[in-house]
């Protein structure tokens, strides 16, 4: 996977070839578009049709990524799946464990938001850009801020 992941994030590879690239890598991916710059770290990622991954997108991939249909993904968003127990005061970081993530269908995800660790997002939110999402979202909200609340709720 990670020749295939240097390949794939070249800004002149064509986006039917990083799709074709990261489907032989294992990421299930078919029906996405997927813009260069992209960093994938594991192939257990999956992506609804219609889902659009913009620009420089990082998905930490140690326990699976799961994006519904129709997600719209802004510049540079990070999904962090790994995180740490916390240690002792010698060493903070403490026991390494990963937990996934899970965005439903039809959501919006603005630039630079992080998504952490075994986060649900329910369908239909928009997270502002540069959130930071800690917390499950419920459906059809507007979550904004760090770490990031619903601010609003949004047509169903």
């Amino acid at each position: 996977m990670r020749l295939i992941n240097i390949v794939q994030s070249w800004r002149l590879v064509p986006v039917w070839l990083r799709i074709l690239l990261l489907l032989a890598g294992g990421a299930k991916v078919w029906g996405a578009g997927i813009y260069a710059g992209c960093h994938f770290g594991g192939k257990d990622i999956r992506m609804g049709l219609g889902t659009f991954v913009n620009r420089g997108v990082f998905f930490d991939g140690t326990a699976p990524i799961t994006l519904g249909r129709q997600v719209a993904v802004g510049h540079q968003v990070a999904f962090i799946t790994s995180t740490h127990e916390m240690g002792p005061a010698d060493g903070r970081g403490g026991r390494v464990y990963d937990l996934p993530i899970a965005v439903g269908d039809g959501c919006w995800i603005g630039a630079r938001a992080t998504v952490l660790p075994g986060v649900t997002i329910g369908p239909g939110c928009m997270i502002g850009a540069g959130a930071v999402v800690t917390k499950d979202c419920e459906p059809n909200g507007l979550y904004a801020g760090n770490p990031a609340r619903r601010v609003r709720d949004l047509p169903a």
